[in-house]
């Protein structure tokens, strides 16, 4: 098996995700920021292939739950037509629908395991911090959810055979 990197492409952000290079295991990894200069999400995109040896690019795409393409999954895949170009990886498309809401359920989730310390908040800067961080957490989250998604179904093909 190889090692794969997913992006959860979003307007604001893009979450990151890798799997292990035996294919088992999808982690979060990090959070890229869009900016209208694509030339840079494209160069950050190489790099973090770069960086993780990534054999191949798993990218989620938004499909509505009535299994339609809509808006937004028009806008990922006009991203990734644009990115193709760039890089030197095969890509794959792989339905994300529901990913978002099962990243935070495991944020939740995490927290209160964690004795679910609150803490006063003491300023607004602070809480927006915090806000922008926890959306970073759950952008790079989502994208190691459908990413395992796409793992166990490869595994399972594999069994298949």
């Amino acid at each position: 098996m190889t090692r794969l990197l997913a992006l959860d492409v979003g307007e604001a952000r893009i979450g990151v995700a890798i799997s292990d290079t035996s294919g088992f295991l999808a982690s979060p990894y990090t959070t890229l920021h869009v900016s209208r200069n694509e030339a840079q999400i494209w160069e950050a995109v190489q790099e973090l292939i770069r960086e993780t040896e990534a054999e191949g690019l798993v990218i989620g795409l938004p499909i509505s739950l009535d299994g339609q393409i809509h808006a937004q999954a028009r806008r990922v895949q006009a991203f990734a037509e644009r990115l193709q170009p760039h890089i030197s990886v095969p890509l794959t498309f792989w339905d994300e629908r529901l990913s978002t809401v099962e990243a935070q359920r495991l944020l939740i989730q995490r927290n209160e395991n964690e004795g679910g310390r609150r803490q006063r908040r003491t300023s607004q800067r602070r809480t927006q911090s915090k806000r922008r961080q926890r959306g970073q957490q759950i952008d790079a989250l989502a994208a190691a959810v459908f990413l395992q998604d796409y793992l166990d179904s490869l595994e399972s093909k594999t069994e298949d055979r």
